[in-house]
Formats: structure tokens, sequence, C-alpha cells
């Protein structure tokens, strides 16, 4: 599968394809692997999306007690924590785990149906107040999405690409807001990888073009 595709949005067959193999104790590098998709995408995918369905009522010992004070369980103390490797690192989830129903931890469950829901209701809400078909967003993601990540600004991108007929602010708010988020870009990759450029750097710019 092609690079580009490693870390676009999932479908509902590839959600279904994850709660499976989660159930079947798999990696999420595994998974990953399956799918064509990056590691990470599969396991920000499964812990947004898996579901506390189980609080635990469990007075084990915490995670913690080597480093607390109190060396024991203690219901109010913040940084309490009942670890699972199961559950936190190699599915991500309790699918399928032998143990499910004796388990007296906090148990997390994945399901394709309930977290491609949330999905699409992201999605419809990400892309309110833009007049654009999904056709249409994806052929601005497809120029915009590998520029900003490549370090360029959003006013390199429109200076470079007039085609795009959008304003630099507009392509902020755009992915400010989420909007590309289906494609791969977080609003993180703005903040960390570019900056607004000065008017200095500005009119440098359009000197070398």
């Amino acid at each position: 599968m092609a690079k580009s595709n490693m870390n676009l949005h999932l479908t509902l067959s590839e959600r279904q394809i994850i709660q499976r193999r989660i159930e079947n104790e798999a990696t999420k590098a595994s998974i990953a692997a399956t799918l064509g998709k990056d590691k990470s995408t599969i396991g920000k995918e499964i812990k947004a999306h898996r579901k506390h369905s189980h609080l635990c009522s469990y007075d084990s010992p915490c995670a913690n007690k080597d480093r607390c004070k109190y060396h024991h369980v203690y219901k109010d103390c913040p940084d309490l924590v009942f670890k699972c490797k199961r559950r936190d690192r190699f599915p991500g989830a309790c699918n399928g785990c032998p143990k499910f129903q004796h388990c007296r931890f906090d148990e997390f469950t994945y399901s394709a149906d309930l977290a491609n829901k949330e999905y699409m209701a992201d999605l419809i809400k990400s892309r309110e107040g833009i007049n654009m078909t999904c056709s249409e967003l994806k052929a601005l993601a497809d120029i915009i999405v590998p520029l900003i990540k490549k370090g360029q600004s959003p006013y390199q991108i429109i200076t470079s690409h007039p085609e795009l007929n959008i304003s630099e602010k507009t392509l902020y708010n755009y992915i400010e807001s989420g909007v590309f988020k289906q494609f791969g870009l977080l609003d993180i990759d703005l903040r960390v990888k570019t900056r607004r450029i000065s008017k200095k750097d500005s009119v440098k710019y359009k000197k070398e073009l």
C-alpha cells in the first residue's frame, strides 16, 4: 500500500478488522501491517475510541507505589494507577481477554461500529460552514497536507498555488478547526513545523519566486 495512505482516515471495514484483531490478541504493530497503516495511527484510533466499560473496585497495589509516600492503595490519591499491559500496551483494549469476566481492573473495550459513528460525527462537525464537497476537500488536502508536513507555511502554499483560490487566513482556520484531520494533518503539525512568517520574510519569499 502506498506510503501516502498510511495515516489517512480509517473506514468502517478497517475498524472491524481492528476489533477482530484485538479480540484475537494481535499487537498494534501487527494490525498496522495488516491494514497498511502506521502503528501510531492504530494506537491513536484504539485509545481515542475505546470505552470505559468497567470501573475497577479492586484494592490492588498502585502502579506508582514505589515512588509514592503511601506505598499502598489510597483512593483519593491523584496518582493512583492500575496498569494492565494487555489493556494499555499490547492490543490497547480488553476485547477478547480471557480474564475479562473476572478481572477487577478498569476495563476498556473497542467497538468498530461506535468508533465509526464517533468519527463520522466529528467529520460532519469539522466540515460545518465549509462550502465544499468531499472530493473537493480531498483535492485540496492532497496539495496542502504534504506541504505542511514538509514544513511549508500556509503563506508559502497559497503563494505557490494560486489555483487553490483561498486566503492565508482561511487556510489557517481550516487547519486549526481540524478540517484536514481525516487526511492525517493535525493542528500540532502546523504549530511545530511551520510559523506565520513575518512581513520581512514575506517580502524575501516573494523575491525568491
